[in-house]
Parts: structure tokens; sequence; C-alpha cells
């Protein structure tokens, strides 16, 4: 068995000669006309009403918290997310605590979050969708309501994971999707920011690109408060900015991938049913949220031994041929960059438990069902 974590086949032939034909017969590559069209297709697809294209998930991610970041404000992440979700907030230096998580879907453990949002004011939740997994609950979304808690979601690994039918992405004011190879579909490099508040679309437009007044709509451009008669509407700076944009290019590689990501998640979720349909659940923690009214859409394959012999999955792995990696960012908490950065955080029993006993595998176009039964009968021979 050969079984890398990410494909080799993520961009097909047909893909490569579109992407060949495009640059062939196009002059300007950069952001264009072809990334408004990939905008508008992924707003449709993913059901909101604004999308900007970006460089990466993690530039996404970056724009949020900078178009969010108030004084005297408390951003709240699971300790188990990725570096960029975290890396924004101490940037804006913000207040951050990091949060416990539930082993059922990942997301942050209600009871925590409720103090945290007790003893904090005016509290931003920056919500991950771990490994496809949706983390949304009515309780969550209860807690944030009671609370007056702005909610954003970080939804690079999960495209097309849904709770009571609808995509995540669509529960905050905002939200980030990456783009990366690896990922459910990619434009090798790029991720993409979205919301359905106006104004906040307009703040990412600007955020992208230099803080241009050109990057603006033009019937927000020709609003009273933004009309500068010493200054040239094509060089008018509006607020500190980034350059983040992505390219055409990249966009148009999108445009072929997303007819595409529906069968993708399908086949992902296929292999996923199967690998836990075989694996021996007295041996294995899997009692993940993945039925109604939540939708999977598998990113990977956890594996999480009840009896603590988590060297001894590795080793199988390894005979095995099977690449593996460590639950996302493990216990953030004990990097180096919390060593030099204050970190607040409440008991983090779970995510201490997966820092030292949790690694995953791959879970795409290459990986079917007969792979993962495989494994899972190497598996439960433990």
């Amino acid at each position: 068995m050969s079984w890398n974590l990410m494909t080799d086949n993520a961009i097909s032939e047909n893909d490569r000669s579109v992407l060949s034909n495009f640059v062939l017969n196009s002059g300007k590559l950069t952001q264009g006309p072809v990334v408004k069209e990939f905008e508008r297709r992924w707003s449709e697809w993913l059901g909101c009403k604004y999308s900007v294209f970006v460089n990466s998930g993690s530039s996404a991610n970056l724009l949020i918290a900078r178009a969010l970041a108030e004084e005297n404000q408390t951003w709240v992440c699971q300790a188990s997310t990725w570096i960029t979700n975290v890396s924004p907030v101490i940037q804006n230096n913000l207040k951050l605590i990091l949060c416990d998580i539930d082993l059922h879907n990942f997301g942050p453990k209600l009871e925590y979050l409720e103090d945290i949002f007790q003893k904090n004011e005016n509290c931003v939740l920056f919500l991950t969708h771990f490994i496809g997994i949706p983390a949304i609950t009515k309780e969550l979304l209860a807690l944030c309501e009671k609370y007056n808690v702005t909610l954003v979601e970080d939804c690079c690994e999960s495209h097309g994971a849904t709770y009571q039918n609808v995509r995540v992405g669509n529960f905050g004011v905002a939200s980030s999707f990456s783009f990366y190879y690896g990922h459910h579909m990619t434009t090798i490099e790029g991720g993409m920011v979205c919301t359905n508040d106006e104004e906040l679309y307009n703040q990412f437009l600007l955020l992208r690109s230099h803080g241009m007044l050109r990057e603006l709509p033009s019937e927000v451009q020709s609003r009273p408060e933004y009309h500068f008669e010493e200054c040239d509407p094509r060089f008018t700076f509006i607020r500190d900015a980034y350059n983040v944009r992505s390219s055409d290019l990249n966009a148009k590689l999108g445009l072929e991938q997303l007819p595409r990501l529906d069968s993708i998640i399908e086949s992902r979720n296929e292999n996923y049913r199967a690998f836990y349909g075989r694996l021996d659940n007295s041996k294995y923690h899997f009692d993940f949220a993945v039925d109604e009214p939540y939708g999977l859409s598998s990113f990977c394959l956890p594996i999480i031994p009840k009896n603590g012999n988590l060297q001894d999955v590795k080793s199988l792995l390894d005979r095995l041929n099977v690449e593996s990696r460590p639950f996302i960012g493990g216990n953030l908490s004990r990097h180096p960059i919390f060593q030099i950065n204050q970190c607040n955080k409440t008991d983090l029993k779970n995510v201490e438990y997966l820092n030292y006993n949790c690694v995953y595998v791959g879970n795409h176009q290459d990986v079917n069902v007969d792979m993962v039964t495989d494994l899972a009968d190497s598996l439960n021979c433990f």
C-alpha cells in the first residue's frame, strides 16, 4: 500500500489543458474579470451574497480579523486550531483565549465557552470547522445570541459541510475558505472570504488591495463620503491594508474545479463511511457529529486509539507506507509562539488528549473504499 497525505492528481489533465490555453491566449493574468466570475460562482455555490478571492485561506482569516478588530475586544479560538486563526488576533493586539474542544464535533467546549462569554465583553468567536465536521450547534448559536457574540467561521477544511442543510460559512458575519492544493478543491494557492454584510464586503475589498478607493464597487465610490478633491480617485487610499490579491490564472482553475466539488465531497464521504463502518469502535474513538442535522464533508480520516497505543498506530502506518499527520496544531498553547505571546486558556483536557493520542491520514481522489477497509482491518488487529 502507498498512501500519500495529498493526491498528486488534484489538477486534472483537462485542468492543465485549460490553464495552458488560458495563458497562451490571455494578456493580463493578474486579478481581473475571471476573478470576479469565480467570486460570483462561489457565492452561488455557498449561498452567500459576497465573496472576495485572495491568495490563501490564511489571508482570508487575516482580512476577517483586521476588518472586525476593535479595542478591548476578546477573540476566542479552539486551542487546537491552525496557527492562521490565532496569528491575526495576536498581530492586531487583541485579547486571545484558547478554549478546549468537544470530541464529538471538535467545536469549543460549550460550558467553557459560556464562562468566557460571561467574564468578557465584546467577544468574537473564531469558530473552526475541523476536518469536514461542522462545529455549529443550536446551543452554540444560542450562546452567541445570548451574550451578543460576533461569530466568524473558518471553513478551510470543510467546504460543503452542513448544519440543518445550510452550508457552513453562512452562520457567522464572515467566513473563510482555503483552496490550497491539499484541500477539497484547489486553485494551487488561494482562498475566499465570504459575507452577507455589504459594508463588511467593502472592507474586504479595500483590505485585499492596498485600501484603494478604486477597489470598491462604482456605486460605492460615488458616495459623498468618498469624494476627495485633493486626491486622484485612481490612487486614493482609504485605509491601511495589504496586497493579498490572487490572479485570473488561479481563478480560472477554480472555475474548472468548482463543478466537480460536490462529487469530490461525496467520494470522500464514501471513504469515510467505509472506514468507520469497518473500524472497531471498542478500540477507536469516532463518535463524530456526521449524521442529521449535520452534513459531513470529509477532509481526512482521524485515528484516535482508546487504549493510548498511538505509537503502535504510527509504526503500523509507517510499515504500510501510509503518510500521516498529528491532529491539526495539537495543543497550540504548547507551541513556541505562546512562550513569547500572552495566551489565556481554559482547561484543555480534550485538546491535550488529541495532542498525544491522534493522527490522521489523507482522504482524497486517490483513496478508495478498498484502501480504507484494508487499513481498518489492519488497525483492528491491535
